[in-house]
């Protein structure tokens, strides 16, 4: 059969896709586009904000409209099968702990299902599933469950397949990866854990996904940039008012926050450091805006995600009182997009004439793009004898910057790149 995996949402629910896919090749099935009229369309959907609703509804009827029989799984099916069934009563509906066994018990044959080469150049290996936390205005908890931690030997088993496969860039990821461990049985941390993973394989660097202030501990710290862990770091600051963060029930403070991110600065050469941010939470004054705005402003942040307020039933927040206007957090979201771009900016500006470790995504004829360790787009002309592939580490000193990406050359060199 003709098949194809559309997905919403976070890193994990790429992986998990990529592994559905995986299943689907391994039955001797054929992966298409959605243009292409497969036979089966898989949704992963996500349901982390009514945007992300909007666009898992579409996306199913995009696929009823191709002709296709249509699975979903994800987070917004998780949650919603009334709705779901209301768009079609023929829809299959697949819940988020049973991803793996369905699609291997009706469409493939091996046990085997880590993400290998499906057109991808840069892996993802998800850790664990679920969160503990119990933030005011987030619904995943209720879609996915506890957090529950795959083991250190099957981790490291999938790693030393994507190494086996040509990967150069695992990236781990999880829905609350700073968690992992904590379930295990003896129990066992993230750093821990990578520091397995670099005894174990041998050539691709590790990228982290996002991971809480509270849980970036020295141990972490010290593997960033020392070789093979790219410097580059998502930290969610949500607000940057304390009350705020209260309301939000999150487990910091702002100057808890301000400590973590200049201590990994201050350690990590280069480090490129992300975080998310929610802007008209109930509540939320202009003043608590402004303060949120002045304390981004004085991080040595990269960039950021910029996220109106999503109000989620059977939230805390959803009941709160004093819901901001639709008009002002698109004002509030505005401002502080326009201060991420300055940071990126001129963190860019700062990447001239270093050299920095790429791994290749896209290879044209006289030119070739990639992805650095410091979570940057670069560019940069082929050199003639010079093999390019993707998927491939390439070292590349950094000329300048066209747009919103590095321009760079090839080089061959004896000093280390930074990741």
């Amino acid at each position: 059969m003709k098949f194809c995996v559309l997905t919403l949402g976070c890193k994990s629910n790429q992986s998990e896709s990529t592994r559905i896919e995986n299943t689907f090749l391994e039955g001797s099935h054929e992966k298409t586009h959605l243009e292409a009229s497969p036979d089966i369309c898989v949704i992963n959907t996500c349901s982390v904000t009514a945007k992300s609703d909007y666009q898992s509804r579409q996306l199913i009827r995009r696929a009823l409209k191709a002709g296709a029989s249509v699975i979903v799984t994800g987070c917004y099916s998780q949650l919603n099968e009334a709705q779901i069934r209301q768009i079609s009563t023929e829809i299959e509906i697949v819940n988020n702990e049973d991803k793996g066994s369905y699609f291997k018990d009706n469409f493939g044959h091996s046990p085997n299902l880590a993400a290998t080469d499906n057109g991808h150049s840069r892996a993802l290996l998800k850790i664990q599933d679920g969160c503990n936390s119990s933030c005011s205005y987030c619904i995943i908890p209720q879609a996915r469950g506890a957090s529950r931690s795959r083991t250190a030997d099957e981790i490291i088993r999938e790693a030393k397949g994507l190494e086996a496969a040509g990967f150069m860039e695992i990236t781990i990821t999880g829905i609350h990866i700073g968690y992992y461990g904590a379930d295990l049985s003896p129990k066992m941390e993230l750093s821990e854990l990578i520091e397995e993973l670099l005894i174990h394989t041998n050539k691709p660097r590790i990228r982290l996904t996002s991971i809480e202030a509270t849980e970036i501990s020295d141990r972490l710290i010290r593997l960033f940039g020392g070789g093979r862990v790219c410097s580059h770091c998502h930290i969610p600051l949500q607000s940057g008012h304390d009350g705020i963060l209260k309301k939000m029930n999150r487990p910091y403070t702002t100057t808890e926050f301000r400590e973590t991110v200049l201590r990994l600065s201050e350690s990590a050469d280069n480090i490129s450091i992300g975080s998310d941010v929610i802007v008209g939470f109930p509540g939320e004054t202009q003043d608590n805006f402004e303060d949120t705005y002045n304390f981004i402003a004085s991080l040595p942040l990269t960039y950021l995600h910029v996220f109106p307020y999503s109000k989620r039933k059977n939230t805390k927040a959803s009941e709160m009182p004093g819901h901001v206007e639709e008009g002002v957090k698109k004002q509030r979201s505005a401002a502080l997009r326009g201060l991420s771009n300055e940071k990126k900016s001129v963190y860019m500006a700062a990447q001239t004439g270093k050299v920095l470790s790429a791994v290749v995504e896209r290879v044209e004829e006289g030119s070739f793009g990639g992805t650095t360790g410091n979570y940057l787009k670069i560019e940069s002309k082929t050199v003639p004898g010079l093999d390019i592939r993707e998927k491939q580490l390439v070292n590349l000193i950094v000329t300048g910057r066209e747009k919103d990406r590095l321009a760079g050359k090839p080089i061959n060199i004896s000093q280390p790149a930074i990741l």
